[in-house]
């Protein structure tokens, strides 16, 4: 017959064991969660840079060589960026809206 000491510490070692067990599945799930962030920022990430590249196919300059077409990009980043080209920047969403609607207009029709 084991003691009240000897089923006490076998109580704390079982404890301690669960408790192990616990702390290695929290681990584990954290590091699923974390992987599943990750995937998801990378999706979204990919998801704009293909609208990008569906948007440069409409304007028509995927026959661009990269270097003209990221010095272009570079100067659209500094005028987005400059105050003073507010006007510019208005003028051109609503071109580029207009655009994307007969574009969408046009795919409907197909």
């Amino acid at each position: 017959m084991t003691s009240q000491v000897q089923n006490k510490k076998m109580r704390y070692l079982a404890a301690l064991e669960s408790a192990k067990r616990a702390k290695e599945t929290l681990i584990s799930i954290r590091k699923v969660q974390e992987r599943k962030t990750k995937v998801i920022k990378c999706k979204g990430r990919n998801h704009k840079r293909f609208m990008v590249g569906g948007l440069a196919d409409v304007a028509g300059i995927l026959e661009m060589d990269k270097e003209t077409l990221l010095g272009a990009f570079m100067a659209l980043a500094g005028m987005v960026n400059d105050s003073a080209e507010s006007a510019t920047i208005a003028a051109w969403k609503l071109v580029g809206a207009s655009e994307l609607a007969r574009h969408g207009a046009m795919r409907q029709k197909e």
